[in-house]
């Protein structure tokens, strides 16, 4: 196949930008994540941030080319993943309307993960950016298209989405770097666990970040993680929305105060955000619990 000679300038990607115009996105100093939609369309980028792509959409004679090499074309079922290293000079072209979730992670901050859990200089990616199928990447994606579809008018926490690009950091580094077997650090003490119920009880209405929970029991992001479901059997995000509900609950059931300062007492946008959650997670409203 000859090179491509597009009509015009393709969309050019940046680490704070991983996929122009293509919809809501999300940032912390882990990484940017996005969900978008797009129509037959061309990207180029040399970014230093690993790129992640999970496709919703089956497609056809995409084309993409890697570094200096040809022009390659390749076809795949929905739920296929591209992962593209940092700093890869890519190009990528599609010929149908696309859905993807989409996940641009800091090189940095992947070596600290490395060196802090691993035992690693660094953390390498080694990927030639063709569709694949990987199960944890399709779930890790598909956990952030539901989050961003379903509150597209609400901020997505800052704990969630950290805890997403922590899962995904540390599997890249794992199935697709050299990582040596983690150590068991097994599950945290009643003290640590204390710290870190009492600190997101302290700040229900604000919010967490991962990194500020790890910093309290002396433990990085991932291994916080890994400790913190080893003791409770469940995420800290998913932790703290259950103390949010949790208190959501009692006021509602026990006071009469308006629902919508309910919802911002607890640390829920608006009264519409904490129906949403409330109705996902226990199959009920706050009106009908009040009732």
């Amino acid at each position: 196949m000859s090179d491509p000679s597009p009509t015009e300038a393709p969309h050019v990607a940046t680490a704070e930008v991983p996929v122009p115009n293509w919809g809501r996105l999300v940032s912390s100093e882990y990484g940017t994540a996005a969900w978008n939609r797009r129509d037959a369309d061309e990207i180029s980028q040399t970014i230093p941030h690993h790129l992640v792509l999970l496709s919703f959409k089956p497609f056809s004679n995409r084309e993409s080319r890697l570094g200096g090499t040809r022009v390659r074309s390749a076809s795949a079922a929905s739920g296929s993943c591209e992962i593209v290293p940092a700093g890869a000079d890519y190009w990528s072209r599609w010929h149908e309307p696309k859905e993807v979730s989409a996940f641009a992670l800091s090189q940095d901050w992947l070596d600290r993960v490395a060196q802090s859990d691993l035992d690693l200089p660094a953390a390498t990616v080694n990927t030639d950016a063709l569709p694949m199928v990987d199960r944890r990447v399709a779930l890790i994606g598909g956990m952030l298209r539901d989050e961003l579809r379903s509150s597209a008018n609400t901020p997505m926490a800052s704990l969630e989405l950290d805890s997403l690009l922590s899962l995904l950091g540390i599997h890249l580094i794992k199935q697709y770097g050299i990582a040596r077997p983690q150590k068991d650090l097994g599950g945290l003490s009643d003290r640590q666990l204390r710290q870190v119920r009492d600190y997101m009880v302290v700040h229900i209405a604000d919010g967490v970040k991962l990194e500020v929970l790890a910093g309290l029991v002396g433990l990085s992001s991932s291994q916080l993680m890994r400790s913190f479901r080893r003791s409770t059997g469940t995420s800290p995000h998913q932790y703290f929305m259950r103390l949010r509900l949790d208190h959501a609950r009692t006021m509602i059931v026990s006071g009469s105060l308006p629902l919508v300062d309910i919802a911002l007492t607890c640390g829920f946008s608006n009264q519409s955000h904490l129906t949403a959650i409330m109705r996902r997670e226990d199959g009920l409203t706050p009106g009908a619990l009040r009732a």
